[in-house]
C-alpha cells in the first residue's frame, strides 16, 4: 500500500512541473520582467542605510574640511594687451601682418603663455625679494630667514628664487576676459596683502619684460644690420676696385654728367670717346650748314656771272660747239663703249670746251665769283675734315663699347652694392630711433586691491562637492554590495533561482511568535498560507498531495512554521491533516504548539508501533501533530529506514494529508532521504536569507534523490523594503474598523 502511495501516478509527472511553474507565475502575477528604474529603486531601498550613511559621512567630512582648511585670499589685477605691430625696419613690420582670426588667436595665446612662463615667476620673485620676505615665508608655512641668509651665495639665492617661482606658478591664474583684450591676473595666498602685492608685481613685471623683449628685438636688429652694413660695404669697395682696374687696363675713361635742367636728377657717366663724338657731331652739323650756305652763295654768284657772260659771242660759239660734240658723243655711245677711242677724243674736246667756257665766264664774272668759290671750298674742306674725324671717332666708340661690356657689368654690381648699402644704412638709422622710443602694447587697467574676504574654502561649494562624492561613493558601494549579495530578494528571483513554480509569498512579521499571526484568521500570514494551500491544489491533477514535506536550505527559514501553517490551512477548510516533526536534530513543532516534546517520531522509528498514542492536538485549533520525540544518536539511519514509510502509511489511514516538517537540506542527509518517501516537496526560501549557490546545491541534492518538487514558498518577505508590494493587508483591517462599518 505504501509503495502504491509513493508511486502515485498523479505526482509521477516531473515534466508537468514546468507547466505548473508557468501557470503559477501567470496565476500569481509574478512577472520576472521589471522596469529597470524600479529595479534600481528596489536596490536603492535595499541598501538605503548604506547610501544615507555614506552621503552623511561625506557631508560631515566636507564640513570638517571646510572648517579646518586654510583660508585663501585672491587678489586680481587686470591688464590690457593690444594687438599692435612694432615697426623695426622702415615700412617693414616687426611682427607678421594680420591674416585673420588664426593669427589673432596665436598672438593672444602667446601672450597668455608668456604670463604663465617660469621666467615671469622668477622676475616677480626677484623683484619682490620673496626668498627673504618673512610675510611670504609665513604665508606658505616657512620661517623668517635668519640673518645668515642675508649673505647667501648666488647659487643659494638662485635656488631659493627658483623654489619660490615654482610656488608662485601654482598660486597664479591667468584668466582672459572673453570677447576682449583684457586679461585677469589672479593670485591666491593665505595673506591678503601678499596676494595683492604679487598680483600688481606680476602685471608690472610683465610690462617691463615686454619692453625688454622689444628692446632686445631692436638690439638684435641693430647688430644684424651692422653686420650686413660691414659686409655690403666690403663688397661695394671690392666691386669699385675691380671696375677701376678693368677701366685702367682697357683704357676706358668716363666723366660724370648731370642734367642742368634738373639738379636733383642723378649724374650719368659717359666715356670721353662718346663725349668727343657728340662734340664732333655737333661741329659737323655746323660745318655742313656752313658748306650749304657757301654753296648757295657760290651758286648765286655764278648765276649772276653766267647771266652777264651769256651775251658774249665767244661763249655762245663755245656752247654751240659743245652741243654738237655732245650729239656726236651720244650717237657713238649707242653703238660703242666709253673707252672707244673716237668717243674718248670727243669727251676730251667737250671738257676742253667746258674749261674754255668757265675761263670765259670767269673773265666776264669778275672777283665776286672767285670770292664765293673760295668760301665754298673752305667750308667744304672743313666739312670733309670733320666728317672724317666723326667717322674715326665712331669707329673708336664702337670698339670702346665692345670693350665696355664687362665694364658695364662691373658698374652695375657697384651700383647694386651702393643701393644695398644706402638702404641698410637708412634702416639702421630707423632701428636706432625705434629702439629708443620704447613703445608698449600692455597697460594696467585695474590694480589689485586687498581682498575683503577669503575666496576659499567655500562652504556651499565644498558641501556640494561632498554631496557629489557621497552620491558617487554610495552608488559604487551599492553596486558592489548588490553584486556581492546573492541572496533571493523577491518572488521573481525565487522563481529564477529555484526554477520552480512560486506557490506563495509569506510576508515578514514583527511578532516574535509568528505562529500567533498564523492562527489569526485575519492576518496577512494566515491569508498567505491559504494562498499557498490553494496553489498546492493546482500543483497536481489530484489536488493537494496526501503526503508532503516542507524543507529549506538552512534552518531558520520558516519551514517549520510553513509546515504547521499548511496543515492548519487544510484543517480549516475541512480537510483532515496532521503535522509530523521529522527534524529530529532541531525539533520545532512542539514549540509552535506550545507543548513539551514528548513521545513522537523518533519513538515510532525506533520500533514503537502505537502511533495513535503519539498524536496530540493544538488546544486553540485542535490541529493534530506529532512531535519529534527524544533526539536519537542516529537520526539519518532512522529516517532512511522503511519505518518512515510505515509512519506515512499509518497516518494516511486516518488523515487525508500528512505534512512532514523535514530538516534543512544543507549539510544533512535527512531531507533527501525523506523527499523520496513523500508525494511532494515544498521548498521554503527565506527572503534575503540563504545564498543562491547554496539554494541551487540543495535543490540539486533533492532532485538527485528523486524528489518531486511542487514549488517554492518565499518566506519572511518585506514588500516595503524590496519595493514589491502585494497588498497583503487589503481586506484585513477589521480590527481598526469602526462599529457599524
Amino acid at each position: 500500500m505504501t509503495d502504491a502511495t509513493q508511486q502515485s501516478p498523479m505526482l509521477a509527472v516531473p515534466a508537468s512541473q514546468t507547466a505548473d511553474a508557468d501557470s503559477g507565475r501567470q496565476a500569481g502575477g509574478f512577472a520576472t520582467a521589471m522596469p529597470w528604474i524600479l529595479q534600481y529603486w528596489r536596490v536603492a531601498l535595499r541598501w538605503k542605510w548604506v547610501i544615507i550613511g555614506t552621503i552623511i559621512a561625506c557631508l560631515v567630512a566636507g564640513a570638517i574640511y571646510t572648517m579646518l582648511a586654510e583660508r585663501i585670499y585672491t587678489a586680481t589685477a587686470r591688464i590690457e594687451i593690444s594687438r599692435t605691430e612694432s615697426k623695426v625696419l622702415g615700412n617693414m613690420s616687426g611682427v607678421e601682418p594680420e591674416r585673420g582670426g588664426r593669427v589673432e588667436q596665436e598672438f593672444y595665446q602667446t601672450q597668455y603663455n608668456l604670463l604663465r612662463a617660469r621666467s615671469q615667476a622668477e622676475r616677480v620673485a626677484k623683484s619682490l625679494n620673496l626668498a627673504r620676505d618673512p610675510a611670504y615665508l609665513a604665508a606658505f608655512g616657512g620661517k623668517a630667514p635668519p640673518s645668515s641668509l642675508r649673505v647667501m651665495s648666488k647659487a643659494e639665492l638662485d635656488a631659493a628664487t627658483r623654489s619660490v617661482a615654482g610656488r608662485l606658478s601654482g598660486a597664479v591664474q591667468i584668466k582672459p576676459v572673453v570677447g576682449s583684450a583684457l586679461v585677469d591676473i589672479s593670485v591666491s595666498t593665505p595673506d591678503p596683502e601678499l596676494s595683492a602685492k604679487i598680483a600688481n608685481s606680476w602685471a608690472e613685471n610683465f610690462i617691463s619684460a615686454n619692453l625688454e623683449r622689444r628692446y632686445d628685438s631692436a638690439s638684435y636688429a641693430r647688430r644684424f644690420l651692422e653686420e650686413q652694413l660691414a659686409s655690403t660695404k666690403a663688397k661695394m669697395e671690392e666691386a669699385e676696385r675691380d671696375m677701376m682696374s678693368y677701366a685702367e687696363r682697357q683704357g676706358i675713361l668716363t666723366i660724370a654728367q648731370s642734367d642742368s635742367s634738373d639738379p636733383k636728377a642723378p649724374s650719368v657717366e659717359r666715356s670721353i670717346t662718346a663725349t668727343d663724338l657728340v662734340a664732333l657731331n655737333d661741329a659737323l652739323n655746323k660745318a655742313t650748314i656752313e658748306r650749304i650756305a657757301a654753296e648757295s652763295a657760290l651758286g648765286a654768284a655764278t648765276g649772276q656771272a653766267s647771266a652777264t657772260a651769256s651775251g658774249s659771242p665767244s661763249v655762245s660759239n663755245l656752247r654751240q660747239r659743245k652741243s654738237d660734240l655732245q650729239a656726236e658723243y651720244a650717237k657713238l655711245m649707242v653703238i660703242f663703249q666709253p673707252d672707244y677711242p673716237p668717243a674718248q677724243a670727243l669727251d676730251r674736246q667737250i671738257k676742253e670746251i667746258d674749261r674754255a667756257i668757265a675761263t670765259e665766264q670767269n673773265q666776264v664774272g669778275g672777283s665776286s665769283v672767285a670770292a664765293a668759290r673760295a668760301a665754298y671750298n673752305a667750308a667744304l674742306s672743313r666739312e670733309q675734315e670733320l666728317r672724317s674725324r666723326v667717322g674715326g671717332t665712331r669707329t673708336n666708340l664702337v670698339d670702346e663699347r665692345r670693350r665696355s661690356v664687362q665694364y658695364g657689368i662691373l658698374q652695375r654690381e657697384v651700383d647694386t652694392n651702393r643701393e644695398l648699402y644706402d638702404g641698410l644704412l637708412q634702416r639702421y638709422k630707423e632701428v636706432g630711433i625705434a629702439g629708443g622710443v620704447g613703445t608698449n602694447n600692455v597697460a594696467i587697467v585695474d590694480r589689485a586691491l586687498r581682498p575683503g574676504g577669503p575666496s576659499s574654502p567655500k562652504l556651499m561649494n565644498n558641501m556640494f562637492t561632498a554631496l557629489l562624492i557621497g552620491l558617487a561613493l554610495a552608488a559604487l558601494l551599492t553596486v558592489i554590495l548588490a553584486q556581492i549579495d546573492t541572496t533571493v530578494r523577491d518572488p521573481a528571483e525565487a522563481q529564477e533561482v529555484t526554477d520552480l513554480p512560486l506557490l506563495g509569498v509569506i510576508p515578514d512579521t514583527d511578532n516574535e511568535l509568528a505562529i500567533e499571526e498564523v492562527r489569526d484568521r485575519k492576518s496577512s500570514q494566515s491569508e498567505a498560507y491559504l494562498s499557498v494551500q490553494t496553489a498546492l491544489r493546482f500543483s497536481t491533477t489530484q489536488g493537494v498531495p496526501r503526503s508532503l514535506m516542507c524543507t529549506s536550505t538552512r534552518k531558520g527559514e520558516g519551514k517549520s512554521t510553513s509546515s504547521y501553517a499548511l496543515a492548519l490551512s487544510l484543517h480549516r477548510i475541512g480537510r483532515t491533516a496532521i503535522v509530523v516533526d521529522c527534524d529530529l536534530r532541531s525539533p520545532s513543532v512542539h514549540r509552535l504548539a506550545g507543548v513539551a516534546n514528548g513521545a513522537g517520531t523518533s519513538n515510532f522509528l525506533s520500533g514503537n508501533n502505537d502511533i495513535m498514542s503519539m498524536i496530540r492536538r493544538d488546544e486553540s485549533d485542535q490541529l493534530p501533530f506529532i512531535t519529534a520525540g527524544p533526539m536519537p544518536p542516529n537520526a539519518a539511519e532512522l529516517l532512511s529506514s522503511d519505518r518512515i514509510v510505515d509512519l506515512i502509511a499509518a497516518l494516511s489511514q486516518h488523515f487525508q494529508h500528512v505534512v512532514l516538517d523535514a530538516p534543512p537540506v544543507l549539510g544533512l542527509a535527512d531531507s533527501p532521504l525523506l523527499a523520496s518517501k513523500v508525494e511532494g516537496v515544498v521548498y521554503c526560501v527565506e527572503a534575503e536569507g540563504a545564498r543562491t549557490n547554496a539554494i541551487r546545491y540543495s535543490l540539486a541534492r533533492l532532485r538527485g534523490a528523486g524528489a518531486t518538487l511542487l514549488g517554492v514558498v518565499l518566506t519572511k518577505f518585506d514588500e516595503k523594503r524590496a519595493y514589491y508590494g502585494y497588498g497583503y493587508e487589503y481586506g484585513y483591517g477589521y480590527a481598526d474598523a469602526q462599529p457599524g462599518e
